[in-house]
């Protein structure tokens, strides 16, 4: 506990919350101008990053070409999303930034964290961005994230810039929970992931596993997408739940227990094979249950698919 409140009174903790605090009242206030009626406002994932940003800057963490690379992520998806471009060509628009962050900027020696941050930040958020176009009223996606923010914190042995997005995170989560006021928005859910990753391979480099099992985090935000084009049924869930802020705690426990897996169990591993065993058993767990609650949904459709 003495260890955990000493965190919580460093500069990088007290910067992004200070920070955080500014976005949320800035974002709330959006909301009113812009009417409290509509769809949430798309600005929360680039809040987070922003202030990620901003709180490294102020406490002198050496950022070199990492902004560059995020302004070419979100330029990239900006513009193509003016042109009137599918989701694809969004993802396609996040590669040159992505490649900029995982090869230009001298975050980590290891090829192998080059390779899945230049892959994950596209697919990853090109999935939030098709989770959000059914969950973005219930706030889910930032809750999510956040909880993948506070999972990646817990995952890597060097946590000073974790904890600076993590304190972001949490008080700009602020605007989705227990009203929602934003979501993650398309050109925040890849700049959010870009942030992320970056600071996992930074964080995590002096015990690699960490890096996976923070990446793993992201949890549901990646198998959402895949599950309810494999189970349709699985859409019918969600409106189980009550659309207020109970209902949001009870859609976030199975992504809570998949970050617990992959942050404190999976990372905490020295070598990577049994730390990508745990996050498959994780995963393959998820899969398991979403087909279990899509057979309950709906049993005789499945009966008759099995036959």
């Amino acid at each position: 506990m003495d260890d955990l409140v000493g965190l919580l009174d460093t500069t990088h903790f007290r910067a992004g919350l200070r920070l955080g605090l500014v976005a949320l009242g800035v974002g709330w206030a959006l909301r009113f101008v812009v009417g409290r009626t509509g769809p949430p406002l798309p600005i929360a994932g680039l809040l987070i990053a922003i202030v990620t940003v901003a709180s490294l800057f102020l406490t002198e963490d050496p950022l070199g070409p990492t902004l560059p690379a995020l302004v070419a992520i979100v330029v990239g998806v900006f513009a193509t999303r003016m042109l009137g471009a599918p989701g694809w060509a969004h993802a396609l628009a996040a590669v040159p930034g992505a490649a900029w962050l995982a090869f230009g900027a001298p975050v980590t020696t290891l090829l192998w964290v080059k390779i899945l941050m230049l892959v994950l930040i596209p697919v990853a958020g090109y999935l939030i961005t098709d989770f959000e176009l059914r969950h973005a009223s219930r706030g889910l996606g930032v809750i999510f994230f956040v909880l993948a923010a506070l999972g990646m914190f817990a995952a890597v042995p060097d946590t000073e810039q974790a904890l600076v997005i993590g304190a972001a995170s949490v008080t700009i989560g602020l605007l989705a929970w227990p009203k929602v006021a934003a979501s993650m928005g398309p050109e925040g859910a890849y700049v959010a992931v870009a942030m992320l990753v970056w600071i996992a391979a930074s964080g995590g480099e002096a015990r690699p596993p960490s890096i996976v099992g923070s990446a793993a985090c992201l949890g549901f935000l990646l198998l959402e997408p895949v599950l309810v084009r494999w189970r349709p049924a699985l859409l019918t869930i969600a409106d189980r739940l009550r659309r207020n802020w109970l209902g949001a705690v009870q859609a976030s426990i199975p992504q809570f227990i998949l970050v617990v897996i992959c942050s404190r169990i999976a990372a905490r591993f020295s070598v990577m094979l049994p730390a990508i065993l745990i996050v498959i058993v994780g995963y393959g767990l998820a899969v398991t249950a979403a087909w279990y609650a899509a057979r309950k949904t709906h049993p005789a459709e499945t009966a008759v698919a099995s036959l």
